[in-house]
């Protein structure tokens, strides 16, 4: 973990939005018009695991978003609305 991460906390009601790359490809639509970006929802888990070299060892937060789906984000990618506590 960094010493930067807030330390989100399972329910947390958050705001997320993804840091984006040019080489990546992303499975959603980023329209303006989207309703659905930024993405709101609910911190569920929390993944303290090494995924790859991409992500290194930073700890990624599975948050249920108001659409349905669990998308990951880190915790650069995410800003407290409200605690759960």
């Amino acid at each position: 973990m960094s010493d930067r991460d807030p330390g989100y906390m399972i329910g947390d009601l958050v705001q997320c939005h993804y840091d984006l790359y040019e080489w990546a490809t992303y499975t959603f639509d980023m329209d303006d018009d989207s309703p659905r970006y930024p993405f709101y929802g609910i911190v569920i888990a929390i993944q303290n695991d090494f995924i790859d070299d991409q992500f290194g060892y930073e700890r990624l937060y599975i948050v249920r978003c108001t659409d349905g789906h669990e998308r990951f984000f880190a915790y650069w990618e995410m800003k407290l609305i409200s605690t759960s506590s």
